[in-house]
């Protein structure tokens, strides 16, 4: 079966390559490229959304390891400093000594004695002096030799916290981007689902047209309260209401006796003229 579908590959790529020639590989790719993004086509957002999120939890382990290699390496880079101190203070110490014997052998003292209370002779301790002299260069170079070291080891954590910085912070926004993309994603299906409702219009006119009747109907009453007490008279019930001093037959009776005094002021007139004519 292998065998069958490694000639069939083969077989499709000589034939490939007869009918395109260099440009097969092109071809290929192109093709693989619109297969795939076909393919991304078809899957929903939301999912691709939740594969993402996915994906970028898988950061998170990456970066408590990184931390963890961090806090190790400073703990060592502590420790290797700490031993760094002691061993400079021990080589001031094997200074001091060396510089106390070499001050004896310059004295010219024949015998030099120590704090165990022995007594030792120049030779003696010339040859002290000079072992001790070899000791203190490997020392010395040992010491530097660390120093460089804790200097290097100290670039690189530092190097590694910038580097977890950055990681926390591409991770922060990658989970920033994601919630953008949710969100936005979000707001189109509001959309669609909204596109796709079906609100019917005479509902909506029937609905206006009983609150248009409603409020004619409440107009009318207020119209009514308004105007009613002009037509139909008020019993006045408080000192602010206007009152009459005289009733109202008197002021009918008086108003057409003036009218008709008048009527007959005119008529005499009237016959002044005839006779003046």
């Amino acid at each position: 079966m292998c065998k069958k579908l490694t000639l069939g590959v083969l077989g499709f790529a000589l034939l490939g390559g007869l009918l395109f020639g260099g440009k097969v590989i092109p071809y290929a790719q192109t093709a693989f490229r619109n297969v795939r993004a076909k393919a991304q086509e078809s899957v929903p957002v939301q999912y691709q959304i939740d594969a993402a999120k996915i994906q970028l939890e898988k950061i998170g382990p990456e970066i408590k390891d990184m931390v963890w290699q961090i806090a190790k390496e400073k703990a060592a880079i502590k420790k290797l400093g700490s031993d760094l101190k002691k061993d400079q203070g021990h080589l001031e110490a094997s200074y001091a000594e060396m510089m106390t014997l070499r001050e004896h052998v310059q004295s010219g003292d024949k015998f030099y004695v120590a704090t165990n209370g022995r007594a030792y002779n120049k030779s003696r301790v010339e040859e002290d002096l000079r072992h001790r002299f070899e000791l203190y260069q490997t020392a010395e170079k040992t010491i530097q030799k660390k120093a460089e070291i804790l200097e290097i080891r100290q670039k690189s954590l530092n190097s590694a916290f910038a580097k977890l910085d950055q990681a926390k912070a591409q991770k922060r926004e990658l989970e920033v981007q994601i919630e953008n993309l949710s969100a936005r994603n979000r707001m189109n299906e509001v959309v669609a689902t909204a596109s796709q409702i079906n609100i019917d219009n005479s509902e909506l006119s029937a609905t206006r047209e009983m609150l248009e009747d409603i409020d004619a109907l409440v107009s009318a009453k207020e119209e009514l309260l308004n105007i009613a007490p002009k037509y139909y008279g008020q019993i006045p019930v408080n000192a602010e209401t206007t009152q009459h001093d005289t009733d109202i037959l008197s002021e009918i009776d008086a108003y057409f006796d003036t009218k008709s005094n008048s009527d007959s002021d005119e008529s005499m007139v009237d016959d002044d003229d005839l006779v003046l004519n």
